[in-house]
């Protein structure tokens, strides 16, 4: 069986012939909806669509997927389409979390850092989840020094080192670069770690509606 770690290396690429037999069925069924209207986004749907099948197949701890770049080039789209995919997968029972006492459904949830992380005690709470999604990790985070935007971008780091090995995407209209010098550099070095994915969308890639 393939490792997450080698769908994504093969995912770098246009599929080839053979890359559907990589996914899980589920994943594989799944209606998606991708617009590659540039090559700079051959990556992400294939990305994505193997990220869900590691987390259907329980493969090793490779746990999370950031998709960096423009604004406008779908990022959010696809990342809510695999969210919907795994809650899909999660009540057809081909995803569920071991317990010693047998299996229970996955707990998963959707934020935006300048709303659902206002509580002190947010980062905490959904470190606890099997898998979140961080939509636009940039959000509400303006540079300022004090502040709400200093409030959230340190409730981001925070979050982000409690989900250490835990399933987590994430996607932000800055790159990795920009994260570490506009954002917070405790947030940039934590995209990377532990075998970490992360597809950054060529700057090139104009907006959908541009296109």
């Amino acid at each position: 069986m393939q490792t997450l770690a080698q769908n994504l290396r093969a995912a770098v690429a246009p599929p080839g012939p053979n890359a559907p037999a990589e996914l899980h069925l589920h994943v594989l069924d799944w209606p998606w909806r991708f617009d590659v209207y540039h090559p700079g986004l051959r990556p992400v749907l294939p990305a994505v669509q193997a990220f869900c099948s590691a987390i259907i197949r329980r493969e090793p701890p490779r746990r999370w997927l950031s998709l960096l770049g423009p604004s406008g080039v779908g990022k959010t789209h696809v990342l809510k389409q695999a969210l919907a995919c795994l809650q899909s997968a999660a009540a057809h029972g081909h995803w569920r979390i071991p317990t010693p006492t047998g299996h229970r459904s996955p707990q998963m949830a959707h934020l935006i850092p300048a709303v659902d992380l206002e509580d002190y005690r947010a980062p905490r709470d959904y470190a606890r989840y099997d898998l979140i999604y961080i939509e636009d990790i940039g959000s509400g985070a303006a540079l300022d020094h004090r502040g709400p935007g200093a409030v959230t971008r340190s409730r981001i780091a925070e979050l982000l080192q409690l989900r250490s090995g835990k399933w987590t995407l994430l996607d932000a209209n800055f790159y990795r670069k920009e994260i570490e010098t506009q954002l917070d550099g405790r947030i940039a070095s934590r995209l990377k770690r532990d075998g970490s994915w992360m597809v950054e969308v060529p700057q090139g890639v104009g907006d959908f509606w541009d296109r």
